[in-house]
């Protein structure tokens, strides 16, 4: 199935999953494009990585993008975030893992399980490092706000 197909796909399939946890009006269409985003990064970086590193840029990506649109619609982060990230999160890893146990396939099961932990964690690692970024960011200008009030209550006495 060609990438443009797949991201059309994973477009709708976000926007009924949106519509279904009733997300804000205004993020429907917002996180259908940020998953179908996601999932066209995933699939370019693919051929040339691992999958968890695939799903480690596919997550920064989505994040960055998260945070940028959330406050330009002025809506919380997690409202964009989770939607979006929900075509790159390893459920057919999970199940692979879950059906190997079943046929006593250990060796195939650990693989496939070993897998999935790690992609998770790239998805979790990518988050927690925009978000830090993000954080440290918005920390700094608020320091910087604050020293030149000072300024200028100084330059008032």
């Amino acid at each position: 199935m060609s990438i443009l197909i797949q991201c059309i796909f994973a477009f709708l399939a976000i926007l009924a999953f949106s519509i279904i946890i009733e997300a804000p009006r205004k993020c429907l269409f917002v996180n259908g494009v940020l998953a179908a985003l996601g999932w066209a990064v995933y699939l370019a970086v693919l051929p040339y990585s691992s999958v968890v590193s695939a799903t480690f840029v596919s997550a920064f990506v989505v994040a960055v993008c998260s945070h940028i649109l959330a406050r330009l619609l002025k809506v919380p982060v997690i409202a964009l975030l989770i939607p979006a990230i929900l075509t790159i999160v390893p459920g057919a890893g999970m199940y692979q893992t879950v059906y190997n146990i079943m046929n006593s396939s250990v060796d195939t099961a650990l693989y496939s399980l070993f897998s999935t932990l790690g992609a998770a964690g790239a998805i979790a690692f990518a988050i927690f490092l925009v978000d830090a970024v993000v954080a440290a960011i918005r920390r700094g200008g608020r320091q910087k706000r604050l020293l030149r009030y000072e300024l200028q209550n100084r330059k008032r006495k």
